[in-house]
């Protein structure tokens, strides 16, 4: 036996023409993998071209909506102060202007743009829905009360 052939190897002609050891696990492997890639994925073509058309829409209209979001919420957060130091410390005052800046969506996703989910540039306030047992969450703005007036600061 020569040496090449004790380590797996194969004439020139076996080789050629894939009779080797290695040549029927080659060509069984790449069948496999080609049946399991191929079919899958040419069902999935169109979404996919689909899904990265919608990705890279959702990039650019990004390029332009978040400066102008942060611009957005910087200059909230200036006037927010301007009125909370104008109103002498009024939350009921400053709570709705920084509510209405800061909150709402900073990005757009590909769901914004197939219309799935709705974009709110502008923030809501948090509705505020009774806490356990019926009883009412605390006011965000005022550190002890419940939404009632009180003067317990």
């Amino acid at each position: 036996m020569r040496r090449w052939q004790r380590f797996g190897g194969t004439t020139g002609g076996e080789a050629r023409a894939g009779r080797g050891r290695w040549g029927l696990r080659l060509r069984v492997l790449v069948l496999a993998v080609a049946t399991v890639v191929a079919v899958p994925s040419a069902a999935r073509a169109e979404s996919t071209w689909s899904e990265a058309g919608i990705s890279a829409g959702a990039v650019l209209v990004n390029l332009v909506y978040m400066p102008a979001k942060l611009t957005y919420a910087l200059a909230g957060l200036l006037v927010t102060g301007a009125a909370y130091a104008l109103s002498a410390g009024d939350r009921d005052v400053a709570g709705p202007i920084l509510d209405a800046a800061l909150r709402g969506d900073y990005v757009v996703t590909p769901d914004h743009l197939r219309g799935r989910e709705d974009l709110e540039f502008i923030g809501r306030r948090r509705a505020r829905s009774p806490g356990p047992a019926g009883n009412p969450q605390r006011d965000p703005y005022r550190p002890g009360g419940t939404g009632e007036f009180d003067d317990g600061y």
